[in-house]
């Protein structure tokens, strides 16, 4: 099982973000992951957003346990689906006291 490293940052044109996992990098990206993967995400240092709230399932549960903070400011979860599911989950952040979320998507490999 895998570790996976999602970093955030402030997209340059608006109030969105970028996000890279290593392989794919811009809004709309989509994580390829296996069952028992852990998934990190971090926001770059002076990325522009002022905090990373939360990593929600927005379908099927995709994540057991959920994903936690961490004492570095990330968020950490566990993927736990069936191989073959895609689903969108939401990136929830902060902006300039705005609340925001983002929908990337993960595919669980078969």
């Amino acid at each position: 099982m895998a570790t996976i490293v999602i970093t955030i940052r402030l997209d340059g044109a608006g109030p969105g973000i970028t996000l890279n996992d290593g392989v794919s990098n811009g809004p709309d990206i989509r994580t390829f992951v296996s069952n028992g993967d852990t998934i990190k995400w971090k926001l770059i240092p002076n990325s522009g957003i002022t905090s990373l709230d939360g990593i929600n399932d927005t379908g099927a549960d995709i994540f057991n346990p959920n994903p936690t903070p961490q004492r570095d400011g990330s968020l950490q979860g566990t993927v736990s689906a069936a191989p073959g599911t895609l689903e969108t989950y939401l990136v929830e952040y902060t902006l300039n006291g705005i609340r925001y979320n983002h929908d990337p998507s993960i595919q669980v490999h078969q």
